[in-house]
């Protein structure tokens, strides 16, 4: 067992406490949160005819699907790769995040610990397990506001997305939710206005949006690539608006003391587990005739 594992097993963090933070550009929320306002919301909607979250999201559009092999240039798992193994390790991580939620629509933010390595492919491929059945949707957001990668990532323009939406009361959520290219996978990216100054997490809006997001569809989880959590003021404060957070720690690149200030900025009980990426594979040996190994 490596130092951080052992390090992980054996940290033992108080539960932490609500941030109160004031935004510049928008009024004081109140102390309701995602979660009281995503069971507001599913509260109405149990009153109203609502057809099975099968049927639902049988009716998503998909208009430009990516071709198995461009998916694979793009290193994101898909039902019918070679390699199953990469795939059923995040079929498993899906596995264990259902059981997790009991049924629940949750949201899970993805962020790293080491300054400047970032968990977008990560949380892609975790998003990308649920387009393997067709009872779920998901939808990730890029609140790497500073550096947005998943567009990048996934080969798609920069376009209005959170920011846009976040600054402007004339947009509306269907404008910014865009096809990824992934069966029943939905992207938001970062968005084209970006004011440094600008406390956009803090705000009523956001906290809306992802109850909205939330409630969508029955069977809708939403995921959130942050900036890594030491070096992100940002998303110190979306701890605290999703349910859990998945720690992604790059393999021989986190040291000790890195690991355990991120695992203590988010606290025991969001904390949902650790992820290690990037672990090298090991090499295959072989005999030849002359009993020397071969590589």
């Amino acid at each position: 067992m490596s130092k951080i594992e052992d390090a992980l097993n054996k940290i033992k963090i108080a539960s932490s406490k609500g941030l109160t933070v004031v935004s510049s550009n928008e009024a004081v929320a109140d102390d309701s949160n995602v979660k009281d306002l995503a069971v507001a919301r599913t509260n109405v909607a149990t009153t109203i005819n609502h057809t099975s979250s099968v049927k639902e999201i049988a009716l998503m559009k998909n208009n430009e699907l990516l071709e198995n092999k461009e998916l694979s240039e793009l290193k994101v798992i898909f039902s019918e790769m070679q390699d199953k193994k990469i795939a059923d390790t995040y079929r498993d991580l899906r596995t264990k995040l259902i059981q997790k939620s009991q049924g629940r629509n949750v949201s899970v933010m993805l962020t790293s610990c080491v300054p400047g390595y970032y968990s977008t492919m990560t949380a892609v491929n975790l998003a990308a397990a649920f387009s393997f059945d067709e009872s779920k949707t998901s939808l990730l957001i890029d609140c790497n506001l500073n550096n947005p990668q998943l567009h990048e990532k996934l080969n798609i323009p920069e376009t209005v997305g959170l920011t846009d939406y976040l600054e402007n009361s004339d947009i509306p959520v269907d404008t910014i939710v865009q096809e990824s290219g992934i069966k029943r996978l939905r992207i938001i990216p970062a968005g084209t206005s970006r004011e440094i100054m600008t406390e956009y997490f803090t705000s009523i809006k956001m906290r809306e949006l992802m109850a909205d997001l939330l409630t969508r569809y029955s069977d809708r989880y939403l995921f959130i690539d942050a900036a890594p959590i030491v070096e992100s003021a940002d998303t110190r404060i979306l701890v605290e608006l999703c349910d859990y957070v998945l720690l992604v720690v790059p393999y021989g690149k986190a040291t000790k003391s890195k690991v355990l200030q991120a695992v203590e900025a988010i606290g025991n009980e969001k904390l949902l587990g650790v992820v290690f990426a990037d672990k090298p594979a090991v090499p295959r040996f072989t005999i030849n005739n002359k009993n020397k190994l071969k590589t």
